[in-house]
């Protein structure tokens, strides 16, 4: 079936984003007026360890969302690596729910496995790092209801998936801001309520909760597709194991491609803690998370083109590919720049309520500049994937064990502070991923930055004329 990202989807991808990230910002001063700063290193820690549940996704989200997306496009059968194109405009039903039955599984196993090793091995962790604090059994409740947050994520993480797949874009965000308008309410009721830290992770978890719920069921009340799946039957175990051999070929290589990704996010922050302290983790961790909802807001567009990139190839429309490819990278290259510009205007409010300068101009100038040409890197991988095939895997983790090597040289040897992990963030990327895999795909395309600039140009046009 014909995936059209709609404008409709495409706003409401922009008003998820926005409204997770302001969620983020909204919830700041409220965390930095409450917690100590202390307590905010180690939420910090936190997210980076919460982060961690990529590592368990092991790239099966992503990988699931485009085989959902080739089977409602019509293929016939998935491919090993890259897809076989099709003519047909029709869903591929019994293939379909081949593909959820096998990711229902694989979920189940993968959410145990992360379960079992947060409450023991994370807390170990989250003991050691929080050991500043006085009350350790307040650290201890904390993190292991942030854990069940995250086991609860995995658990059910496929249904945004399923609906990204079928290109319902609208409906994922729209159960996206839902949840995290709940989130943002309990989370600050909570903490005038003087839960403390833990108001974080019990607000964690009520998010998971009501967005997979409302994700299941939109997605099984799309185009009555419960009904359409019960008419194909009970999937055979042994096809839930074909199919699962299939997606593995390219499941370990998005696994790869995930710990690379969580070690060049998320290690430095976690190194922070380890080498600088709490207090120092609070600021570096602030500047990331700034920048990061810069980066997610201005890749919004090319995020939300994916489940059409994947049809398109799947069709092999080479035009549509173009265009949309243009569409998106150029919107993230004029906009990262401008949203970063305009998050300097917020420090001073930001280090006013803290009552410190736990943010500077220099920080966030320097974090955003590494996380730029992070996504950008990105930009090029996410569209190889769209094609299944995830060809980028082995310098992806090159470079993120020499970021971390860097990271423990600059910071552990020569003690360059938190000055050494963007050094090593930005030389890691420098070397080779932020300008090979755009060539790559350039070439592959047969596109320069001035043609897709050119594309985005018209492009931009002829939605303003339609708009007037």
């Amino acid at each position: 079936m014909k995936i059209n990202i709609s404008k409709n989807d495409i706003i409401w991808n922009y008003i998820g984003i926005i409204v997770s990230l302001m969620g983020n910002f909204l919830l700041i001063p409220f965390l930095l007026k409450f917690l100590t700063t202390d307590y905010y290193g180690l939420w910090n820690v936190f997210i980076s360890l919460g982060a961690v549940s990529v590592l368990f996704d092991f790239g099966f989200n992503s990988l699931f969302a485009r085989n959902v997306a080739y089977s409602w496009s019509g293929v016939k059968n998935l491919s090993k690596e890259n897809v076989v194109a099709t003519d047909s405009d029709g869903v591929n039903y019994p293939l379909l729910n081949k593909v959820i039955k096998t990711c229902q599984l694989v979920y189940l196993i993968i959410s145990l496995t992360a379960l079992f090793i947060l409450v023991s091995v994370g807390t170990v962790y989250v003991s050691h790092v929080g050991k500043s604090i006085d009350n350790n059994f307040v650290v201890i409740i904390a993190w292991e209801l942030y854990a069940v947050g995250i086991f609860l994520d995995l658990l059910y993480g496929y249904y945004d998936a399923f609906l990204r797949g079928i290109g319902e874009i609208g409906a994922d965000n729209k159960a996206r801001v839902i949840s995290k308008l709940i989130q943002i309410v309990l989370t600050v009721i909570l903490l005038f309520l003087n839960f403390g830290i833990i108001s974080t992770s019990i607000a964690n978890v009520a998010y998971g909760l009501v967005f997979r719920g409302l994700c299941k069921r939109r997605f099984y009340s799309y185009k009555n597709m419960k009904t359409r799946l019960n008419e194909v039957g009970t999937v055979p175990i042994s096809d839930t194991f074909e199919t699962f051999k299939i997606v593995w070929h390219n499941a370990w290589r998005e696994g790869v491609v995930s710990i690379a990704n969580y070690i060049s996010n998320q290690v430095t922050t976690l190194l922070c803690s380890l080498y600088l302290g709490l207090a120092a983790t609070a600021k570096f961790g602030l500047a990331v998370q700034f920048t990061s909802a810069v980066a997610q807001i201005a890749t919004a567009l090319l995020i939300s083109y994916q489940p059409a990139l994947q049809e398109a190839y799947a069709h092999r429309n080479k035009n549509i590919i173009n265009a949309k490819l243009s569409m998106g990278v150029i919107s993230y290259i004029i906009l990262y720049p401008l949203g970063l510009i305009g998050l300097t205007f917020f420090i001073p409010v930001i280090n006013i309520i803290k009552g410190s300068a736990i943010l500077t101009i220099p920080l966030l100038l320097s974090v955003g500049f590494y996380q730029f040409i992070l996504k950008l890197r990105d930009c090029y991988a996410w569209y190889l994937g769209s094609t299944n095939r995830v060809v980028y895997y082995k310098s992806f983790i090159f470079s993120s064990i020499l970021c971390t090597a860097l990271s423990m040289l600059f910071v552990g040897y020569w003690h360059l502070n938190i000055s050494g992990f963007i050094y090593a963030q930005i030389i890691s990327q420098l070397v080779f991923n932020v300008w090979y895999w755009p060539g790559y795909v350039h070439n592959e395309l047969h596109l320069t930055l001035k043609l897709m600039f050119l594309s985005f140009k018209n492009q931009l046009i002829q939605t303003i004329k339609k708009e007037i």
